[in-house]
């Protein structure tokens, strides 16, 4: 389990990986990433292309660790399930950020959000590149046998899930005010009969944003302890705060899916519109602001 390089002994892993789990999770991630190639197109919901390739990330991440356990010092193996498995969360977020704003726009409700929808993608998919590109740094770094500089790849790494982890504190703070905001004062479109229940939609931001929250601070926790630490020294830790988690961030979507309102909301605002319920719309928006404008 070992690699040597130069006299320095380099482990990989302090267990030998099971491939049975492994394969496990290449099938759980495939299926729900298949599921969502094939939710795309009738809702059209393009901004579910990150969480797709968020998926194939953590399938091909988890066929590393099968590879691993037929050959535990494969170095490789070794790296590909940790560049992908770490890098995979913040571009799955990258969807999540999407579905609150194209929600938000669908139910005419920009005046309720903290940061208003045309800046809330930019904003914090900004952050998630950032939070990517350090995360790939640091465990591009680990891609060596020089234990110095797997170490600063580990604080890399650890840095840039801390950032990961406030960022999505203030995306899910801006997500409870979003929907304490709307709860009091019903955009016009919120309570349309044909448009699907929205809080349902923003329960499953709020499960999806806990998974990964959760997610992040057990791999801080991890990355802090360093190699010897109990969680990087126990298989199940991974499986149940990482895999499990991630998984289960995905395909909660699958059930309750954005892209349902947002076709719909559509639909029911061309309706009004050709229908002169436009003018209605327009007066009940009118009002919504003035009041919030006088109070």
């Amino acid at each position: 389990m070992n690699i040597e390089s130069d006299g320095s002994s380099v482990v990989t892993y302090a267990y030998h990986p099971s491939e049975s789990a492994g394969w496990a999770f290449v099938a759980l991630f495939a299926g729900s990433t298949v599921a969502h190639i094939v939710l795309m197109f009738p809702y059209r919901s393009a901004f579910f292309i990150p969480m797709i390739i968020g998926g194939i990330m953590e399938s091909g991440g988890y066929y590393g660790r099968v590879w691993s356990s037929h050959d535990p010092s494969n170095f490789k193996a070794y790296i590909l399930q940790v560049l992908l498995i770490l890098a995979a969360p913040p571009i799955i977020s990258a969807t999540i950020y999407m579905a609150l704003s194209r929600i938000i726009k669908a139910l005419d409700a920009a005046h309720h959000a903290i940061v208003s929808p045309r800046w809330t993608t930019a904003l914090f998919m900004l952050g998630d590149i950032v939070a990517f590109c350090s995360q790939l740094a640091g465990a591009g770094m680990q891609a060596t046998t020089s234990a110095s500089v797997r170490k600063t790849g580990g604080t890399v790494v650890t840095v840039g899930l801390f950032f990961h982890l406030a960022l999505f504190s203030f995306f899910i703070v801006n997500t409870i005010v979003f929907h304490v905001r709307n709860s009091r004062n019903p955009s016009y479109l919120s309570g349309h009969p044909r448009i699907p229940n929205w809080r349902r939609r923003m329960y499953a931001l709020y499960l999806a944003s806990a998974f990964i929250q959760v997610r992040n601070i057990v791999r801080i926790a991890e990355y802090i302890q360093g190699a010897d630490g109990f969680v990087m020294s126990h298989e199940v830790f991974i499986y149940l705060f990482d895999a499990a988690l991630m998984w289960l961030a995905i395909t909660i979507f699958v059930i309750v899916h954005p892209g349902k309102l947002v076709k719909k909301a559509k639909r029911a605002e061309k309706d009004m519109s050709s229908s002169g319920d436009g003018l209605l719309a327009m007066v009940a928006r009118g009002g919504t602001k003035e009041s919030e404008m006088s109070g």
